[in-house]
């Protein structure tokens, strides 16, 4: 079961990795629970319809990601979520592949799901319009990473989540993203980011 990107989940990495150019920027993707399939019933995506910005600048700090996993499971649980995958912008513009720090925390992320998936947010093509797709997915098959083709259905519906990317990046919404570091800093900061999950759902 591959994962699918709502526009919701699509847009709040994009504006993350914007938030922070000179940096690297990660984050967890996460999906509805749902019931468990029977085997042959696996050919539906896992819609991941939410992304949880995680930390910019310095990514391999194990004690934070500990803080900020448990805080997040936990958060997950009470929404009847999962955390279904990982994503991450590379500091340097051209690296777009994951490196150790993405593989370890996607390991332990499938260790609870099992389709869990990789997203790389490459910066090369970040631009305002945003017109394709600008990440790389890159799935767990016999114990190695391997990058998908991306096509309109990696996204539950492309045009909608260019159209609202690209209207967020135009108005500066991602000065107004909070990640999990803008939280340590001020725990008023709300990492669910309420204020530009509202305004997706406006421009829905």
């Amino acid at each position: 079961m591959p994962i699918q990107l709502t526009s919701q989940a699509y847009c709040k990495m994009i504006l993350h990795a914007a938030k922070y150019p000179h940096c690297a920027v990660n984050g967890l993707l996460v999906a509805e629970k749902t019931k468990e399939k029977k085997k042959d019933s696996h050919s539906e995506p896992v819609l991941c319809v939410d992304c949880v910005p995680l930390f910019h600048g310095t990514l391999a700090l194990a004690p934070m990601l500990e803080v900020a996993l448990t805080l997040i499971d936990t958060w997950c649980k009470e929404n009847n979520y999962v955390i279904a995958g990982y994503y991450q912008a590379n500091e340097r513009t051209k690296d777009s592949r994951p490196n150790q720090v993405a593989e370890k925390v996607a390991a332990r992320i499938s260790e609870n799901f099992s389709e869990a998936a990789i997203v790389m947010v490459d910066n090369s093509r970040l631009t305002m319009s945003c017109f394709e797709p600008i990440v790389h997915i890159y799935d767990h098959h016999e114990n190695k990473w391997k990058n998908r083709d991306i096509t309109s259905d990696c996204f539950e519906d492309w045009s909608e989540a260019q159209k609202i990317t690209s209207a967020l990046l135009e108005g500066r919404s991602y000065e107004n993203l909070i990640d999990f570091d803008n939280h340590l800093d001020d725990l008023r900061n709300d990492w669910t980011n309420p204020v530009i999950n509202k305004s997706v759902l406006d421009l829905c």
